[in-house]
């Protein structure tokens, strides 16, 4: 069994004699009598095959139930183990007094005089299409709209209709989101309960919606490139909004980038490169535009001043911290600014 291979491993350079291991048995995955000694410890483990928080806090419970059941022969410590325990799955075992230890190489062990801890960088059982599919422009949509309100409950089908996509989808999502505890819900409806964390993990994964960038030079400035560009979004025909740090210009000013950035379908681009005079440039653009690869970034569009259009705060944050280190102080700057007032006075 790999459980106890991998205890026995985290355990091999300690002055512990492994007197005895029993697999399935009265209820428990595994158990591991240990020696020090005179004295005599028993490992009461939960083994399971998903790491997520939700499925770790349930083990931890377990195998700690199952460790107080037994300590009336001796003394027991209960321990996790899975593929992969992330930080967050770790601390719920700490908070709980549960030992873990997990394939990849995290463990945390803490009974007598024994004290193990180590961590590792990175997932080695990451599935990549689990990540993407969580957030995924469908995904994305959805996440928008919770985010902007999280502290209410949502109804998977109310979701779905806003968002422009199937059932099925959000039900998927709302899933991922209860594993991970990031959310809490009764059947049929979901709530966020950790925001943060989930626009925090969506950073990181990021990619830009986006099926081209390019960028252009344009004559206008000041007064009169404001004046065309408000003419442009009150015009009828495609979508045109401000975007990353364009966007947070208005938003919650903080860094100063040269030039104006874009998001657009492709008949608001071609609207935008003929009412600003565009002309295509290798270097020294003053224009950037992104043509969108999912119309969501849409839906939550703000406006900041009269007459002028941009992304969500949601969406503006993901394109700043995707920028760069000037982006990612933006992207920050805009969170204190807007994001968390905003959270706050919705809870």
């Amino acid at each position: 069994m790999q459980a106890e291979q991998r205890l026995q491993e985290v355990l091999a350079p300690l002055p512990l004699v492994l007197e005895r291991s029993v697999a399935e048995q009265a209820g428990v995955d595994l158990t591991l009598d240990l020696r020090e000694g005179d004295r005599r410890w028993t490992l009461v483990c939960e083994v399971r095959s998903n790491g997520q928080p939700r499925h770790i806090r349930g083990a931890a419970f377990q195998a700690r139930e199952m460790a107080q059941r037994m300590s009336a022969s001796g003394p027991t410590y209960p321990v996790v183990v899975a593929p992969f325990i992330s930080a967050a799955s770790g601390a719920i075992c700490r908070e709980l007094g549960v030992g873990y230890a997990d394939l990849a190489g995290n463990c945390r062990l803490a009974f007598g005089t024994v004290y193990i801890e180590k961590s590792v960088a990175g997932n080695p059982f990451h599935v990549k299409r689990e990540q993407r599919s969580l957030f995924a422009p469908k995904s994305a949509r959805v996440l928008r709209i919770m985010l902007g309100a999280p502290s209410r409950e949502w109804k998977v089908a109310e979701l779905a209709e806003r968002a422009g996509v199937s059932y099925g989808q959000v039900s998927k999502l709302r899933q991922a989101l209860l594993e991970r505890e990031w959310a809490a819900g009764r059947w049929g409806g979901v709530q966020l309960a950790q925001p943060r964390a989930l626009l925090e993990a969506w950073s990181q994964a990021y990619a830009p919606l986006r099926t081209a960038r390019n960028r252009y030079y344009t004559l206008l400035h000041g007064e009169e490139l404001q004046q065309t560009l408000c003419e442009v979004f009150l015009a009828p025909g495609g979508q045109v909004l401000l975007a990353s740090f364009s966007a947070a210009r208005w938003l919650a000013p903080y860094a100063r980038v040269a030039g104006e950035f874009f998001t657009t379908d492709s008949a608001g681009d071609v609207r935008l490169k003929a009412a600003l005079k565009l002309e295509p440039t290798a270097k020294g653009e003053n224009i950037t535009i992104d043509l969108a690869s999912d119309e969501g970034v849409f839906q939550d569009a703000m406006e900041p001043a009269p007459g002028l259009r941009c992304t969500g705060l949601i969406q503006t944050y993901l394109d700043l911290a995707a920028a760069g280190e000037r982006g990612g102080e933006a992207a920050q700057h805009l969170f204190d600014e807007r994001i968390a007032p905003m959270w706050k006075t919705e809870a």
